[in-house]
């Protein structure tokens, strides 16, 4: 994948190295001395940011600040007290949070393949249906077939599969083993058995293009393995 340049890919990617217990306050996206904030703790780093963003782009952040705490501490007031978010890594948090927060305000901070799926993976487990709609508008353009399939599967974008089976039936070159390890056996086996009817019944020209998208419809479902 494409490593980021600049000062913004450098600060994402020292996020969270830390090998200490303490927790750090993220470097700018720790928000001193605002109104209506709330912290977030990824991993070992502190993130202060405005809870109207969470709460009205998300339906899980929605719901959780309506839960009352009862006798409990509040969380999210205090960096002792912080709203935890398991699983998630501190680099993918402030990828997703620099959307509303650019330190580039003219082409945004994101580029790279890398960084969107960052935001894809956020977005999708926290449900933020427009801004998930918007990393994978821009992963569209930026993965390939196969990064495509990994990430359909994954993230549940069942409507990139017969496209991206479409162009590595047509491509010369078989898989990498890389490229196998990253989509799995089953779809190893299943592209196998897909380019050996395609290619192995026909020269390949743009007439043929009906028929080869036939044949992956008939046999890629786009519904979630159950």
């Amino acid at each position: 994948m494409e490593a980021r340049t600049g000062a913004v890919g450098n600060d994402f990617a020292n996020i969270g190295s830390s090998t200490g217990s303490s927790r750090e306050r993220h470097p700018y996206l720790y928000l001193e001395n605002e109104e209506g904030t709330v912290i977030l703790l990824a991993e070992q780093t502190l993130f202060k940011v405005h809870e109207y963003f969470l709460k009205h782009y998300s339906v899980i952040f929605a719901s959780m600040f309506t839960l009352s705490p009862g006798n409990a501490p509040e969380e999210g007031r205090s960096d002792a007290l912080p709203i935890p978010l398991p699983d998630v890594s501190a680099v993918d948090l402030a990828r997703f949070l620099s959307l509303f927060y650019p330190r580039n305000v003219v082409s945004g901070d994101l580029n790279t393949l890398d960084e969107w799926t960052s935001v894809l993976r956020i977005t999708h487990r926290y449900e933020f249906d427009q801004h998930r709609a918007l990393a994978i508008e821009r992963l569209e353009r930026l993965a390939t077939p196969v990064e495509r399939i990994f990430l359909a599967r994954t993230y549940d974008i069942l409507h990139w599969l017969h496209d991206a089976y479409y162009d590595l039936c047509i491509r010369e070159e078989p898989l990498t083993y890389d490229e196998g390890v990253r989509l799995g056996m089953q779809d190893v086996i299943l592209l196998a058995d897909l380019r050996q009817r395609i290619r192995g019944r026909l020269t390949l020209s743009p007439a043929h293009e009906p028929y080869i998208r036939a044949t992956i419809r008939a046999n890629v479902r786009e519904v979630p393995p159950s």
